[in-house]
């Protein structure tokens, strides 16, 4: 999963407090799909709910029971790509550091000649 999340510009996901954790730590966006009571204790309903109202720019919850229609998850995704995330989108990924990389090594060798 880190690897995953390190690539991710919005992640869709439940409501787990490591799930939660993960996500404040890396600052992503998120949709969330906590599990319902029906099949749970109702603790990521609490998360969920929680967690958002402390980051309502970047995260909205949908209920478990919306995925049965194909489209529910389009809206929050799309409300939250609108949103300028300070930073969130346009962090720096590995691969472009090492081409940051690459290309000063090649600038610097071509001062050397």
């Amino acid at each position: 999963m880190p690897h995953a999340l390190a690539l991710a510009d919005l992640v869709i996901g439940r409501a787990g407090a490591v799930t939660l954790a993960e996500l404040a730590a890396l600052e992503l966006p998120a949709v969330l799909v906590p599990l319902p009571a029906s099949v749970s204790r109702g603790d990521q309903l609490d998360n969920a709910r929680a967690y958002a109202e402390q980051h309502p720019e970047h995260c909205r919850v949908i209920a478990d029971e919306q995925l049965t229609d194909p489209v529910a998850p389009v809206q929050p995704c799309a409300a939250l790509s609108a949103v300028p995330h300070g930073g969130y989108g346009s962090r720096p990924r590995p691969e472009a550091a090492a081409e940051r990389i690459a290309n000063l090594v090649l600038e610097a060798a071509s001062r050397r000649r």
